[in-house]
């Protein structure tokens, strides 16, 4: 999704550059061999469009690094004797429940907690726990589709520099229209024949 237009318009526009100089840079290195202007061309936009690709391809792994995080499993069940510490009866079961809810609400699977009677039960989320494990799935499933985004924009700027430097190479082979003779010169600059 396009957050800001301005941002975007001039990112493509940037691209297009940058590609379009790499095309140009490698037909000039093809065309006329390895000069200054060439090969200044050439590393310049060949390094624009690597660091676009790693910054995409970067911005990747660290979105596929925070969705894998969902993929992680649940740790295993509480103990009674963790809350052993605490001295309430109240205090101990609410601190279970806590621990349950939160456990269900990052993982999606009710646990059990520990009532005040040291008994262990399994714990029925409500409604709003229903709703805050909603939104952590949202927000994992928006952070996979943003890092298969940034996978698909680094290989995107993979493919298009490929293109461009064989699309370079191709002309740069392109033989030149083959040069014109003197006589045909002269019949090309008369004025037409009026009638």
């Amino acid at each position: 999704m396009i957050e800001n237009w301005i941002d975007f318009a001039l990112y493509v526009a940037a691209g297009a550059v940058a590609l379009l100089c790499l095309f140009e840079g490698t037909r000039r290195i093809g065309a006329y061999g390895a000069h200054r202007a060439g090969v200044l061309m050439f590393v310049a936009s060949a390094a624009a469009c690597a660091a676009a690709g790693g910054f995409a391809y970067q911005k990747y792994g660290t979105l596929s690094a925070a969705a894998g995080a969902v993929q992680r499993k649940a740790p295993a069940t509480q103990a009674a004797a963790a809350f052993s510490k605490v001295p309430s009866p109240e205090r101990k079961e609410l601190l279970s429940q806590a621990v349950a809810k939160r456990r269900f609400k990052e993982y999606g699977a009710p646990g059990p907690y520990v009532d005040r009677n040291g008994e262990t039960k399994t714990f029925v989320p409500t409604l709003d726990d229903l709703k805050a494990r909603e939104q952590v799935v949202a927000y994992y499933a928006q952070t996979e589709f943003a890092a298969r985004s940034s996978l698909a924009e680094a290989v995107v700027w993979l493919i298009a520099a490929v293109v461009a430097v064989l699309l370079g190479l191709v002309m740069a082979l392109a033989k030149p229209p083959a040069p014109r003779s003197p006589e045909e010169d002269a019949l090309a600059a008369e004025p037409p024949l009026h009638r």
